[in-house]
């Protein structure tokens, strides 16, 4: 299963990035909205995790970006960022495919919503 993950702060892209793989998950970063367009273009993606605040282009234009894209219209996409309560009244999110988490959410549980947007109920993280 390929993840993209979209971030600016490198520290926390490179720890995401390694959980995810360590989960047994296949990840492909981006380091802005801009960078994550041209990878989108050009490979199949399972997921789309991405924070919302970044340079050049940011986390609401491309979750337009992607939804313009009809293999990517159904996609699941988890924004992960450190202000969900400003932006959550601003994005029209489509509760079965869109969905919002805080930076502050522990690892584990980032994980496990991953393993239940990829294969439902029937995987367990391995991240304690």
């Amino acid at each position: 299963m390929d993840i993209l993950l979209v971030d600016d702060n490198a520290d926390y892209l490179e720890l995401m990035k390694r959980v995810l793989f360590e989960n047994g998950y296949s990840v492909v970063t981006a380091a802005d909205g801009s960078e994550a367009c041209e990878i989108l273009d050009s490979t199949d993606i399972d997921l789309i995790i991405s924070d919302i605040k970044m340079p050049r282009l940011d986390g609401i234009k491309l979750h337009a970006f992607a939804r313009e894209m009809d293999k990517y219209r159904n996609t699941k996409f988890i924004f992960i960022t450190g202000y969900d309560d400003v932006y959550a009244d601003l994005m029209k999110l489509d509760p079965k495919k869109d969905f919002l988490l805080s930076k502050t959410t522990p690892l584990a549980e980032i994980v496990g919503k991953v393993n239940e947007l990829m294969f439902g109920n029937f995987i367990h993280s391995s991240v304690h």
